[in-house]
Parts: C-alpha cells; sequence; structure tokens
C-alpha cells in the first residue's frame, strides 16, 4: 500500500508540476534581456537551460539565495575568477529546478525496472542530488580551470614583459606588446587587455594590479603582483623583480608536478585493488581450481 501511495504522489507530481513549467515559459514569459552568451562567457550548461531557468530567477532563485548568503559570496567569487557576467540567482534558481527534474526523471525511469518504494525514493534523492551539484559544480570548474590557465601562461608572460622592458620600453608598452602577440582566448592576456583600460581610464599601475590580483584570486598570482608592486613603490629595477618572479613561479609549477607525481602511486592502489588484482586472481586461480575440481582432490570440496 505504501509503495502504491509513492508511485501515485510521484505520478501527479510528474503530471502537475513539469507541464506547469512549460506552460509558465511559453504563455508568461517574462521581459528577457539580450544577452551574448559568448560575450558573456556562459557555461554550455546555462545556454542550453536558459531560458526555462531565467524565468524562476526573480522568486525561486531570489529566495534561495537569501537563505545561503555564505555560498552566494563564493559563487560570487567563482564567477569572477571564471570571467562568468552572470547573476548568482541564476545559479540557484537552476539548483532547484535541475533537482526537481531530475529527481522526477530518475524516479520515472527506475519505475520502468521496480515499483519498490524504497528504491524509487533512494533513485529519485540520488538523480535530485546530482541535478542541485550541476550548476554550481559547473561554474567552479570553470574558474580552476581559468585559474590553471592563467599560472600555466604566466612565467612565459613575464619573461616577454621583462624582454620587452630591457629593450627600453616602459611597463605598459611591454604589457600592451605582450597582449597584441596572444590569442583572444588567452585568460591571461584578457586580464592585462582589462588592466590596460583600466590605465586608460586613469588609474594608477599599483591600483591596477591590485584589481587584476582580486579578480584571478590564486595565491601565487597574488605573490607575483605584491612582489612588482612593492618594486614599484620602493623604485626598485621592475625588470629584475620580474625575472626573480617568472623564476618563482617555474618552480611553484614544478613543485606542483612533483606532489602529483608523488600523489599518484597512493591514488593507483584503489584501482589496482579493487578492478586489477581480483581480474588477476580469477586468472590465476580458475585453471588451479578446475584442474583441483577434475583430480581427485576434488571430493574433499563436497
Amino acid at each position: 500500500m505504501p509503495q502504491n501511495n509513492l508511485l501515485m504522489y510521484v505520478i501527479v507530481f510528474s503530471v502537475v508540476f513539469i507541464p506547469y513549467l512549460f506552460l509558465a515559459f511559453f504563455l508568461n514569459k517574462p521581459e528577457k534581456r539580450a544577452i551574448d552568451f559568448k560575450l558573456c562567457n556562459i557555461p554550455p550548461l546555462f545556454r542550453m537551460t536558459w531560458g526555462l531557468v531565467s524565468y524562476f530567477t526573480e522568486s525561486v532563485g531570489a529566495f534561495s539565495e537569501d537563505l545561503q548568503p555564505v555560498r552566494k559570496q563564493k559563487l560570487q567569487n567563482a564567477l569572477i575568477v571564471a570571467n562568468i557576467k552572470m547573476d548568482t540567482t541564476i545559479i540557484f534558481a537552476a539548483e532547484i529546478l535541475f533537482c526537481l527534474i531530475c529527481s522526477v526523471a530518475g524516479a520515472l525511469i527506475s519505475m520502468m525496472i521496480t515499483t519498490n518504494g524504497i528504491a524509487l525514493l533512494i533513485v529519485a534523492l540520488v538523480f535530485g542530488f546530482v541535478g542541485f551539484i550541476m550548476p554550481s559544480t559547473a561554474i567552479v570548474s570553470s574558474a580552476d580551470k581559468r585559474q590553471n590557465q592563467i599560472m600555466k601562461s604566466l612565467p612565459f608572460a613575464i619573461d616577454l614583459i621583462g624582454s620587452a622592458m630591457r629593450s627600453g620600453i616602459d611597463f605598459t608598452a611591454a604589457v600592451r606588446y605582450y597582449v597584441s602577440t596572444e590569442t583572444a582566448d588567452n585568460p591571461l592576456a584578457l586580464e592585462f587587455g582589462i588592466l590596460l583600460r583600466q590605465l586608460e581610464l586613469g588609474k594608477t599601475r599599483i591600483e591596477a594590479l591590485e584589481d587584476m590580483s582580486k579578480r584571478v584570486q590564486h595565491d601565487a598570482f597574488g605573490a607575483f603582483t605584491s612582489a612588482v608592486i612593492h618594486g614599484m613603490e620602493v623604485g626598485a629595477s621592475i625588470v629584475e623583480t620580474m625575472k626573480i618572479q617568472a623564476e618563482e613561479m617555474r618552480r611553484v609549477r614544478f613543485n606542483a608536478a612533483e606532489r602529483k607525481a608523488a600523489r599518484a602511486v597512493s591514488a593507483m592502489i584503489f584501482p589496482i585493488a579493487v578492478f586489477i588484482m581480483p581480474a588477476m586472481f580469477i586468472i590465476i586461480g580458475t585453471p588451479v581450481l578446475l584442474k583441483v575440481f577434475s583430480s581427485g582432490l576434488g571430493g574433499l570440496f563436497q
């Protein structure tokens, strides 16, 4: 009886809620602002569901955002690092919407296999949890990927800017030369381009570098900008400071690669124990057991 009641609840929910979403979206759409997905760097997950999710941002998204101020700040920082021009309300609305849709979809799919109420509930919870974490995971992974790209390009950029300054041009012209040599999809070149525009608008070099460090939000990059700012404040040679920082960046990358290589051995223990060792035991032990059972000793195991 409880299983039938749960099945009925899932069916009623899917029959009422899902049509409501589509009817609300198609019949009472809010006025949408024109948005350039490529210019705003919107992830593919949000591009595909932008129209549906944007309908619930001012209601469900705003309500969920008010309940989670700490997560809101973290997601705002991730959006800044990833250079995604999007409100956090869209993320919170997508979390609730994806959670509900995935829960219902998981329950409906599991109904094709079983009608056990506990099994349906577990599947719905698992699918709902996956749908809930998908939006924030997409944003955080985009931020981490962009940070890694920036740190990977930084040593070469420092060397190129330092070489240009040694040839007789100032820091701003050297940065502009680096930006002109890189492609438009290079995140570090994009950040230096923002720095150049801020300088043109009247900000000082120190202020522009501090803003750049706040946008990147990486410890190693913050150390680089702090060293350059300190050199500017005390009147030291920026070229020598950047040369030292380039060497430091390479040392940090080399140490990080060494740590990853050291963790590889321990990371392989689980797959070896779960997948490789059982297969080896089966391959080695099966012929031995067959010979034992075919011989006279096989009667001992009966």
